[in-house]
């Protein structure tokens, strides 16, 4: 009796999954990744990127990885995204958005995540993991590092920070 059971539900969910083939990429938590690449930081002197201009002083990053995938999961890691100023590092900013443009557009962002303030090294560092709506096509994936706004706290400020590209592997 436990055997015919067993094999009808896996029969079962073997049907669910062949009329709902969505339900196996949900289901799993996974999905392919839009987005897996280590985070560049800005310079004042680098170009627009997707309309939005780079920081208005040089940063720099100890480390940083970015990774969005179709399910919507979004991890972020930064460790010292700081600014070199007067011989020390130090970062002036406590909340940032990380936000994620498919084609050049706004698609979703992760709302405002704290990062470690202070002077010397040891700060600038942040680490979070969040669920954004991702929209069913998504071409061309890049991820901004981009300070909250003072001007509208809660929204991302129409510079960047750091930034990252989606390459030709992932998938």
């Amino acid at each position: 009796m436990k055997s015919t059971f067993a094999l009808l539900a896996g029969a079962t969910s073997a049907l669910v999954l062949t009329f709902n083939p969505s339900a196996a990429v949900a289901s799993d938590g996974h999905g392919h990744d839009l987005i897996r690449s280590d985070l560049t930081p800005s310079l004042p002197t680098n170009d627009p990127i997707n309309g939005v201009k780079p920081g208005g002083l040089p940063w720099q990053i100890d480390e940083g990885r970015v990774r969005v995938r179709a399910d919507g999961r979004m991890d972020v890691r930064i460790e010292g995204l700081e600014i070199p100023r007067n011989g020390t590092v130090d970062n002036p900013i406590a909340k940032i958005h990380a936000v994620l443009y498919c084609d050049g557009t706004f698609a979703a962002e992760s709302g405002p995540q704290t990062m470690t303030t202070g002077v010397g090294p040891g700060f600038g560092d942040a680490r979070f993991r969040v669920m954004v709506a991702v929209p069913e096509t998504c071409d061309h994936a890049s991820v901004l590092i981009q300070p909250d706004n003072p001007t509208a706290p809660g929204t991302p400020a129409p510079a960047y920070i750091a930034s990252a590209f989606a390459s030709g592997d992932d998938d």
